[in-house]
């Protein structure tokens, strides 16, 4: 008998990401969540695709980050922790003995990549002035903006950022840059010309918010600055071609604070001219940003090219990710496509056999093959065959309503499974992140545990979601809790109409982040719910301004939709769901991570403080050593009690 879906079924679900291809050996990353160590797992892995049989490569009990194939196909590159914790770089050799150490960097390595002739590898790291151990209490000094990030805290400014070269047989890396600015080392020429390197134009200006793509010639450590048309762009590096005359890259010109498409560019390095090869096209190009729990370690590859004029790479449209094939030119098709998410990708050697990974609803995580001539697709390797054999899986019903303005907006509806969706039950109203962001075809452990505890569960891609085209995605610009509200309560109503099932008096809300305030917002602008969840969300858009590490121009972006607005505390307070707290009456379980330097655990404490002194019934949960991702790649302990005590809260009321 099939089994319902578990919060435990965390431990069990495996994930696949970064495939790659030589000769007959699909190479591949197998990702698990470990119940006994509470950590997460990347085992590198090798499929042989004559005889099905896997090799896993890498020194014992190491979990890998990220690896690479040599061009030659001769070894793997892969980073991984070293005994003190610092990700060092190793190096497989396939033609056989074991794997080495090829760096052991007291500050370890940020980033790595082949030479072109696979001698050698390119790499960033940080290295940091050696302090004095004392047991007092010591300062931190600021002087920049922006002094935190999520996941990282309070940011260190006597880092020294350093680009490095290191032949697989030498001992002593060679320096070919450093700054004391943070850059990305995005590209390598195979030609053996250029690296394409990332680094903002004006580091230390906390106004300038531009990240150009600069070409490091590696005979002259000469940059070029080859974006600096674009006044607001913001680009990284995503494949030089084989003759090393063209450059891909993959960005925005901004055009819109914050909602411009992303597509990729066209650099041609003779003639120093750069393109936007979908500025014809309306589409997300690039992995998007799908709202989901599973996936792990993806390598968030941008393009990569098939010939001298074409390449491939991801779309996101209207909730699914698919693989494009697209011409310098600017011509676009869709490739690899359904209602799914492909997830990771990689054009093998011979530039038209595809291996690639994807999830849909009721599918974790599969590796597969697509030709490109024969448009042959095939499934390789499922690592959740039996587990999905043995659990019922809900599906989702996609749906489209009319809603304010004659909108149309997208949703689905996920039933309870089995015998619960034919009778009376619960439904939760579950809102996204972002706002530029979106539900779609992905699978979401969260969601399969809610249907399976009795749940039906609603999403809703209001305006202001990604993957719809850029004036659905600013319909939230100046505007939060206006039309996007609408679309909620508009969709909410679509689904009670189509379920005659769902009890309209046990009807729960919830959210994180993006989602988190507009729960807030629901919160305290209609009683219509039983009971809510806000989870890093924002109460109050005044003190996020200047505590948040993206509040000083988020705000402005949004709220104002302007680049570099002064505050304007009258317009932040009249969106801020703390200033109608007297109106709010749902009972509210508020979820903050205390290391969320995104949505500051402060909005959590301001909104539960405002809610106890108006009566209303609400608890404050606080998880310690996590951040905004808490729910996503948080401590696989507390994601665990996140999820039931959103159950618990919703089946107390």
């Amino acid at each position: 008998m099939a089994e319902p879906v578990q919060t435990k079924d965390l431990f069990a679900i495996k994930t696949l990401s970064q495939p790659s291809m030589a000769g007959e050996t699909v190479f591949f990353l197998e990702n698990r969540v470990d119940e006994e160590t509470n950590t997460y797992i990347a085992e590198l892995k090798g499929l042989d695709l004559r005889t099905r049989r896997q090799v896993r490569y890498g020194l014992p009990n190491q979990s890998i980050c990220q690896y690479a194939l040599a061009p030659d196909g001769s070894a793997l590159l892969y980073l991984a922790q070293d005994a003190k914790k610092h990700v060092q770089i190793y190096i497989q050799p396939l033609t056989g003995g074991s794997p080495y150490a090829l760096t052991a960097l007291p500050d370890g390595v940020d980033s790595a990549q082949w030479r072109a002739d696979s001698a050698g590898v390119y790499f960033t790291n940080t290295s940091y002035p050696q302090k004095k151990a004392t047991k007092l209490p010591q300062p931190k000094v600021i002087t920049r903006l922006p002094f935190q990030m999520n996941g990282e805290g309070v940011l260190r400014e006597d880092g020294t950022h350093h680009l490095q070269y290191l032949a697989i047989t030498g001992k002593m890396p060679k320096e070919l840059l450093s700054r004391p600015d943070d850059f990305g080392l995005d590209a390598v020429d195979p030609s053996g010309r250029f690296l394409a390197l990332s680094a903002s134009p004006d580091p230390f200006n906390p106004k300038d918010f531009r990240t150009g793509t600069y070409l490091f010639e590696i005979a002259t450590r000469n940059l070029t600055w080859i974006t600096e048309s674009q006044e607001h762009g913001e680009f990284i590096g995503a494949a030089f071609s084989e003759d090393g005359t063209g450059l891909l890259l993959w960005g925005t010109d901004n055009h819109a604070p914050n909602v411009a498409e992303h597509h990729i560019w066209y650099y041609d390095i003779e003639e120093q001219k750069l393109t936007d090869t979908a500025v014809n096209h309306h589409l997300e190009e690039g992995p998007g940003e799908i709202v989901a729990d599973t996936q792990q370690k993806l390598s968030e590859r941008m393009a990569q090219y098939i010939t001298a004029d074409y390449f491939l790479t991801p779309g996101f449209s209207h909730g699914r990710i698919a693989l494009y094939e697209a011409s310098t030119d600017g011509e676009l098709r869709e490739a690899v496509g359904g209602d799914r998410h492909v997830t990771d990708y990689f054009v093998g050697p011979d530039q038209h056999t595809v291996v690639f990974t994807y999830s849909d609803i009721e599918t974790p995580s599969v590796l597969a093959v697509y030709d490109l001539i024969s448009e042959d697709e095939k499934d390789l390797y499922n690592p959740n065959t039996s587990w999905e054999n043995h659990h019922t899986i809900s599906g989702a019903e996609a749906f489209t309503f009319k809603s304010d303005d004659d909108l149309t907006v997208e949703g689905w509806y996920m039933k309870p499974v089995g015998q619960a969706a034919e009778k009376k039950h619960p439904a939760i109203l579950y809102i996204h992140g972002g706002p530029l962001a979106a539900f779609g075809y992905t699978f979401f452990h969260e969601m399969q545990v809610l249907t399976s505890a009795g749940y039906g569960v609603i999403l809703i891609n209001p305006r202001g979601s990604l993957s719809y085209g850029e004036d659905f995605a600013a319909g939230v610009i100046g505007a939060y809790g206006q039309g996007d509200y609408a679309d909620l309560m508009n969709g909410l109503d679509d689904v009670l109409k189509r379920d005659k099932q769902i009890d309209p008096k046990k009807l729960y809300v919830c959210g994180g982040s993006y989602g988190g305030f507009m729960t807030n917002w629901v919160e305290t602008h209609t009683d219509r719910f039983a009971a809510a969840v806000t989870m890093r969300s924002i109460a109050n858009w005044v003190s996020m301004y200047g505590n948040s590490d993206i509040g000083y121009f988020f705000n402005a972006w949004e709220l104002q939709g302007e680049w570099n607005a002064p505050i304007d505390p009258k317009k932040y307070w009249a969106f801020s769901p703390l200033a109608y707290v007297d109106k709010a009456k749902t009972p509210i379980l508020i979820l903050h991570s205390e290391e969320d330097h995104r949505c500051p655990i402060g909005q959590g404490e301001e909104f539960y403080t405002s809610l106890k002194l108006h009566d209303v019934e609400t608890e404050f949960v606080r998880y310690p050593g996590s951040n905004h991702e808490l729910s996503r790649s948080g401590f696989p302990n507390l994601r665990i009690d996140r999820m039931t005590r959103i159950m618990d809260w919703f089946g107390k009321h």
